[in-house]
């Protein structure tokens, strides 16, 4: 009966409310705007608070345990049906086909669901399809609505408060509730870490363009440093790492620029900034640092490569669609699983383990995102995937020599650091298939394919006159 509930509620949310909204906001340029910043602020959220999962299967260790619900899903059929139908201004481009990239992820989603045919668990596969499916939805609204600098405004102004109001978030956990790993209001603190880190490159570059001033340059700054605090926080040395890395090429990116008064008092700010942060959370750094070295000190070999021979073993089992989306969970497990868990087992025996079957009827997933692609998806999905993160990366590019200096330029530089960041550090954490970070990760990915479409657009009218 609470299913049914939920369905009929997601049916009222997805067929009434979003096009209602739609229509309301489509005459309505500054309410889209702020719809935007909405949908960009709410993965800092926490979960409960813009999710509903239908047939939820809470004990399994998959990246989708049910018919997930999102608000921000919801968001973004209204921000489409919005733009879709806003008054067109003779003064702007005309803006033809669908964003770039968008048919690649549809693609990408078709091929994970064509896996449900090599799937241990059928509705399993359903549940990713409907989740990564819907969320296509996201990309394309963020594409639609980056048309102007003023959207673009809008969208900073959301990025920046929800890093700010997650900063302080993750202060109050560690300082007045004690705790150590900081997740803020994510799942996990490796989210959390990883989404701050995305977040701090875009912001990072929109503080340093001279037309960024006032209270946006204010926020975009306590932003940045609120990043750095979640990061270290969280513990995580990898975003640690990607958090210094993407500051110091949007950094130098502004100097190739062009240096100026701005560009060199960021520069030592940031020096003396990292020093202090630094001295301030060294002891959480420090204690995960000795952890790590007595876990490796304690074992030859790492989990990880561990997981990933189980993904291989797979692929070779099931190379063209994989053995089924969101499958991995139960195929490397007891008691269906017992062929891939022998590969954990196997390991577990080697460091004088006994093995009891009732152990390794929940094993863990790979934290390698590509591994886990090329295990369910097979090399048909996983290679889609990949041209879908080429097309993004090519994006940002082409937005960031087209926009060249304006703030448009330097945003776009600075989710390409973030984006190229992210996907590197996919080989070793499979983040982006959680609920939050795969929303924000599109909707930075849709407005750099918003950019490349308004420069299509551009550069169509400049050729008009010659074709005449």
């Amino acid at each position: 009966m609470k299913d049914l509930i939920k369905i009929i509620f997601a049916l009222l949310l997805y067929g009434g409310l979003a096009p209602l909204l739609g229509v309301v906001l489509a005459s309505r340029r500054t309410w889209q705007r702020g719809l935007f910043g909405l949908m960009i602020f709410m993965p800092t959220l926490q979960p409960g608070r813009f999710t509903l999962m239908i047939d939820s299967i809470e004990k399994y260790r998959g990246h989708a345990k049910g018919y997930e619900i999102s608000l921000i899903e919801v968001f973004a059929i209204a921000l489409i049906i919005a733009v879709a139908r806003s008054p067109r201004d003779p003064l702007v481009p005309v803006r033809k086909g669908l964003p770039p990239g968008s048919c690649l992820y549809a693609m990408w989603a078709v091929a994970g669901l064509m896996s449900v045919f090599n799937a241990w668990d059928a509705s399993l596969a359903f549940m990713a399809f409907s989740r990564f499916g819907k969320a296509t939805l996201i990309f394309v609204a963020a594409a639609m609505y980056l048309r102007d600098e003023k959207d673009l405004r809008a969208a900073l102004t959301g990025l920046a408060l929800s890093l700010v109001v997650q900063g302080w978030i993750c202060m109050k956990m560690r300082y007045l509730e004690g705790y150590f790993q900081i997740k803020g209001w994510f799942e996990h603190q490796n989210p959390m870490s990883m989404w701050a880190y995305m977040t701090a490159c875009v912001v990072f570059a929109a503080a340093l363009h001279k037309e960024v001033k006032g209270r946006l340059l204010w926020l975009c700054l306590a932003a940045f440093g609120a990043a750095g605090l979640c990061v270290l926080l969280s513990v995580s040395r990898a975003a640690l790492a990607a958090y210094a890395a993407g500051a110091g090429i949007v950094l130098g990116m502004a100097w190739l620029r062009g240096p100026g008064l701005r560009t060199a008092l960021f520069s030592v700010m940031g020096m003396i900034g990292a020093v202090l942060v630094m001295m301030f959370a060294m002891d959480s750094l420090n204690s995960r640092l000795k952890e790590v070295k007595e876990s490796k000190e304690k074992n030859a070999e790492d989990l990880r490569p561990v997981l990933n021979r189980q993904c291989k073993a797979m692929l070779n089992d099931y190379p063209l669609l994989g053995i089924g989306w969101n499958n991995y969970g139960i195929a490397n497990s007891r008691p269906r699983g017992a062929k891939y868990s022998a590969v954990l087992e196997e390991w577990d025996e080697s460091r004088g383990f006994a093995i009891v079957d009732e152990l390794y009827w929940a094993n863990p997933l790979t934290e390698s995102l590509y591994w886990l692609l090329l295990a369910e998806n097979g090399w048909t999905g996983w290679t889609l995937f990949l041209l879908f993160e080429a097309a993004t990366l090519w994006c940002a590019f082409r937005a960031w020599r087209y926009y060249d200096q304006s703030l448009m330029g330097y945003v776009a530089f600075g989710i390409l650091v973030a984006l190229s960041i992210c996907y590197l550090h996919g080989t070793v954490e499979r983040i982006l298939t959680q609920t939050k970070n795969l929303s924000h990760w599109l909707m930075l990915a849709g407005m750099v394919s918003g950019m490349e479409m308004n420069r299509r657009a551009a550069v169509r009218v400049r050729k008009q006159p010659r074709a005449r």
